[in-house]
């Protein structure tokens, strides 16, 4: 330690080569880990515009014909949609139920895409609007609480779908776009002009899942004519879930040949469609946790061995005046030191590699947000390289100079 920094490090060279490897591999997979989840953070908000609080969700099923427990219809007046809307408003008369609704990839929390293409009108020309294409009745509008862009309200909403008009949502990864702008505008679906819709509102766009970039916006529109609902929607008095669940019957989950099944909380819903990102998350988590420690470890194990070699020298700075805090920083210098050689190393590795997957495009997130991920693995690494450094440097500060030097 009596030499200077740099030269203190050419003698440890070998030693130090294979420290700044370890540093620029462990960096580069922190740095990823990091990236990934920073973008799962951004991605990750709760949905504007719609509640699912004290919302219940189940499958609607209906009965073949085919089948021995099929009951027959006594004249044409009565079918499965009758049964259906028998169902609903025998659920609407729970004292516990606010509202009924029914749907097909109406509720998210599912990775039914259903995308669709729609061609909105304008007087000078036509924008191809891609969206994930979500039917329901009037009932689904009020018991999600979707409300529009400009504060409309569910029951607004619900009017404007039960009018047959189309409700369209904001892209987030298309900021450009402005939904807005085509309210009251007319619409076709891909090619067919002869079909012709009215745009009838705007709303906040929910995605399929809460850590999924949206790609394309949400396109709402009442049930069409001749398709049967698979989807039903419930929702609860607030505090009442226990009693509701409690009073349900047969006589509130089946009529006819329509019946309810798998009714869950949309909370349960929400925690099995996130199950593969929580239980990656973790994975990774562990994984940042391993090479933190294996960073820890092999600065600990490199420094011990050096500070033992250098207990001579060290005792010889004690002598001519070095205090504890200068043999701790010169540590800390060395150790902070080859992190800072290894940092552009890193920079350039990441910087030719991270292209080549546009993260930003495929995730819909800006590439400011991954990128400011290498300031942070870098004071990551320094903290564990601080930490490896303390415990032999503390030591070395206890040397008794006159013990060390007796032998010399």
């Amino acid at each position: 330690m009596k030499r200077k920094l740099i030269s203190q490090m050419r003698n440890e060279w070998r030693s130090n080569v294979w420290m700044s490897v370890e540093l620029i591999i462990v960096g580069v997979v922190l740095y990823v880990i990091f990236g990934l989840f920073a973008t799962f953070a951004y991605i990750h908000r709760p949905p504007k515009g719609i509640d699912f609080t004290d919302v219940y969700v189940g499958r609607i099923g209906w009965v073949q014909k085919s089948s021995t427990s099929f009951k027959q219809y006594t004249d044409s007046l009565h079918d499965y949609y009758t049964d259906l809307e028998m169902l609903k408003a025998n659920l609407s008369s729970n004292p516990y139920v606010e509202s009924v609704g029914t749907g097909r990839n109406a509720i998210p929390y599912n990775y039914n895409y259903s995308g669709t293409m729609l061609s909105l009108i304008d007087q000078d020309s036509t924008v191809t609007y891609y969206a994930n294409h979500r039917t329901m009745d009037p009932g689904m509008v009020k018991t999600l609480r979707i409300t529009g862009l400009n504060g409309e309200s569910p029951e607004e909403l619900a009017k404007t779908v039960e009018e047959g008009k189309l409700l369209i949502s904001t892209i987030d990864a298309y900021e450009d776009f402005k939904a807005e702008k085509w309210a009251q505008h007319e619409a076709y679906f891909g090619n067919d002009s002869a079909n012709v819709y009215t745009i009838g509102g705007v709303i906040n766009g929910f995605r399929r899942v809460d850590y999924e970039p949206m790609y394309g916006g949400v396109l709402v529109m009442n049930i069409p004519h001749g398709e049967f609902p698979y989807e039903i929607a419930v929702r609860v008095t607030p505090g009442k879930a226990n009693e509701f669940l409690e009073s349900l019957d047969e006589s509130y989950l089946e009529f006819g040949n329509v019946y309810v099944s798998d009714l869950v909380s949309i909370e349960n819903r929400k925690e099995e469609a996130h199950r593969q990102f929580t239980t990656m998350m973790r994975n990774l988590s562990a994984c940042t946790l391993f090479l933190m420690i294996a960073v820890f470890l092999g600065i600990l194990g490199s420094f011990w061995y050096r500070t033992q070699q250098r207990i001579p020298e060290i005792a010889l700075r004690k002598v001519n005046g070095a205090t504890d805090r200068n043999i701790l920083c010169r540590f800390l210098a060395e150790g902070l030191m080859l992190l800072l050689i290894c940092a552009p190393v890193m920079a350039l590795i990441i910087a030719t590699v991270l292209p080549q997957f546009n993260l930003d495009e495929r995730l819909a997130t800006p590439s400011w947000l991954v990128w400011s991920m290498l300031p942070v693995t870098l004071i990551a690494l320094a903290l564990m390289i601080i930490a490896g450094i303390a415990f032999p440097a503390f030591k070395a500060m206890k040397t008794n100079p006159a013990e060390a030097l007796k032998d010399q």
